[in-house]
């Protein structure tokens, strides 16, 4: 887990360090929003918006106990590029204790639809932007016709 950090810690440092041409990077909008699953906010998991016609670099965010996050470019940017994104919503690795024991609850896994590359995807407006992720845990429709 420590070697993860530093790859992400040395990724967002050297992001930093490219512009898009400009002298701070490219523009930004913040991006805020919740993610719940049948109505209930979901804790412990990291989003990421990947640029769809840019492929720049992506904005990262974590939930907090209610399900809210916040959206960073790098380090000391807070935001995304606007334009259509993919996003991923997957659950943070377990925290373990010095011992390497799991330490609190299960993360949530999250529904097979959800998992499937393109499933989520989103709209950064210049501008504050609120984009909120209400998952419900039933069976995609387009499975169940698969299986007959």
């Amino acid at each position: 887990m420590r070697s993860s950090f530093v790859t992400m810690a040395v990724v967002a440092t050297s992001l930093m360090g490219f512009g898009c041409g400009k002298a701070n990077g490219p523009e930004l909008a913040p991006v805020l929003g919740t993610i719940t699953l049948d109505g209930q906010p979901l804790p412990e998991m990291n989003i990421q918006f990947a640029p769809e016609a840019t492929g720049g670099s992506p904005s990262f965010g974590g939930t907090n106990a209610d399900g809210e996050y916040r959206l960073l470019f790098s380090q000391n940017r807070k935001g995304a590029v606007p334009g259509k994104h993919r996003v991923e919503i997957t659950p943070r690795e377990r925290k373990t204790d010095d011992s390497g024991n799991p330490i609190g609850q299960e993360p949530v896994k999250l529904p097979a639809k959800y998992r499937k590359p393109g499933a989520l995807s989103a709209e950064v407006k210049p501008g504050a932007n609120t984009i909120d992720f209400r998952l419900d845990s039933q069976p995609d429709p387009a499975d169940a016709k698969k299986k007959r």
